[in-house]
């Protein structure tokens, strides 16, 4: 069995936080996360004392320079990671690393008999709340289930577990200077728009205005319509294969070592198997 960590960094993160300590710490002992906290006054979840941590001074940097610092740090402390672990999984606090459940129950087994040539991706699974179908988030239930809409998406298909030290572009989104593999059996779920309240709360976020990410909060809200007024949704597994071959389709030299994006995609319903896993 490999030795894997697990990163994050955050502020304000809230009920994002708790679920992701939550999920990873099961999959692979919370011992084994690490918070990198943008804030000396952040602070892990009430009764959470397991989890290490890590605080730097909070800088309202402009979102694009504030993306690029914090991908810089991540890859600094993975670096140091990789010293003791075979792997490190680093992803935003409201995404979620799944192996195929019809493959492995188990993420970190799943994990360890994968031969991984510096980096691997799973396949980005972009979740919203269809408004037409399902009513408000209760954080005390699993998340998978109360949402089950989704779109495929080539922005979240990241570059989330490094098996030597590697550089992460802004975001997660890819590694400098070396290609992607988006591995067949795992999916990274992004559940940043399941919650209506929660978005709300962003629009209204001055400190995030200020940094420049109105057009970001825009966007998750656009999701949120394309999945509610979807006239046409098919299942999952109808789709998965096709996108999958299509987002590993060779890029341009520019963006030679990101997925090729997607046309605008149908919305899926998210299979049975995968509910109630988060």
């Amino acid at each position: 069995m490999k030795r894997i960590a697990a990163l994050t960094t955050v502020r304000n993160g809230g009920a994002f936080l708790e679920r992701w300590i939550a999920y990873y710490g099961a999959a692979l002992g919370r011992e084994n996360l690490t918070v990198i906290f943008e804030g000396l006054e952040q602070t892990l979840p009430d009764g959470v004392t397991d989890v290490n941590t890590i605080h730097v001074p909070f800088e309202n940097h402009k979102r694009s320079k504030g993306d690029s610092i914090r991908a810089a740090r991540a890859s600094d402390v993975a670096r140091d990671l990789l010293a003791d672990y075979d792997l490190v999984i680093g992803c935003d606090v409201d995404e979620i690393l799944i192996a195929d459940p019809a493959v492995s129950d188990d993420l970190g087994t799943y994990l360890s008999g994968l031969a991984i040539d510096g980096c691997v991706s799973g396949m980005g699974i972009d979740v919203a709340c269809n408004t037409r179908h399902e009513a408000d988030l209760n954080w005390d239930k699993p998340l998978l289930g109360q949402r089950r809409f989704a779109v495929i998406s080539d922005r979240y298909t990241k570059a989330s577990v490094l098996s030597k030290p590697l550089r992460w572009g802004s975001g997660f989104h890819r590694v400098k200077g070396h290609g992607f593999t988006i591995d067949p059996n795992l999916f990274l779920f992004h559940f940043g728009s399941v919650d209506a309240k929660a978005n709300a709360e962003k629009q209204a976020d001055e400190e995030k205005i200020a940094a420049g990410w109105a057009g970001h909060q825009k966007r998750r809200d656009s999701l949120v319509d394309d999945i509610s007024d979807a006239e046409t949704i098919i299942h999952g597994d109808a789709r998965f294969e096709t996108a999958r071959a299509e987002l590993s389709r060779k890029r341009s030299l520019i963006a030679w070592n990101k997925p090729r994006p997607l046309a605008a995609d149908k919305v899926i319903e998210i299979p049975e198997r995968f509910l109630d896993r988060v």
